[in-house]
């Protein structure tokens, strides 16, 4: 079974809606750093999960990071679009299957965190214990550094 696809399949849109400011650093390669956390991290996940008080990440290995980039930072003239359902992710015509059990259940932390949120960011983070270029997608309730970032057209999470 592949765990990565892109498709050009429709999304139905026809669950809980989330609007999310999305913001692309100024400079190629800059960005803060995510802070104090707890980590489920291994070496050999596509997709490791990081959790702090005010915000999520999702450490994203090298195989997928220019591809899932690409798409949730990539067009500034078109907002993406998230799906969020019980064992997958999409990002426009990014499928991510969810194969096993624990990626499943932080999904659904994830899930129960954007739901709970009044306003969400989203914003690329890096730290320093993890790889060197990893990055962090970052979906937070406090907007990032604005000498850092700028806002880009916000992006539509939908939770299945």
């Amino acid at each position: 079974m592949t765990r990565v696809s892109s498709t050009n399949c429709p999304t139905e849109i026809t669950n809980d809606k989330k609007i999310v400011r999305r913001y692309s650093a100024y400079y190629q390669g800059w960005c803060m750093a995510f802070g104090e956390h707890q980590a489920i991290y291994h070496d050999d996940w596509n997709i490791n999960w990081l959790f702090a008080e005010d915000r999520i990440g999702l450490a994203i290995s090298s195989e997928l990071r220019k591809r899932i980039a690409r798409e949730l930072l990539g067009q500034r003239d078109k907002a993406p679009v998230v799906v969020l359902s019980e064992d997958s992710v999409k990002i426009n015509r990014l499928h991510y299957l969810l194969v096993d059990e624990a990626e499943r259940y932080y999904a659904r932390q994830i899930r129960s965190f954007i739901m709970n949120s009044e306003e969400l960011h989203m914003f690329l983070c890096s730290h320093f214990c993890y790889p060197p270029r990893t990055r962090i997608v970052t979906f937070s309730r406090k907007k990032p550094l604005v000498i850092m970032y700028k806002e880009m057209l916000p992006l539509e999470l939908v939770v299945e």
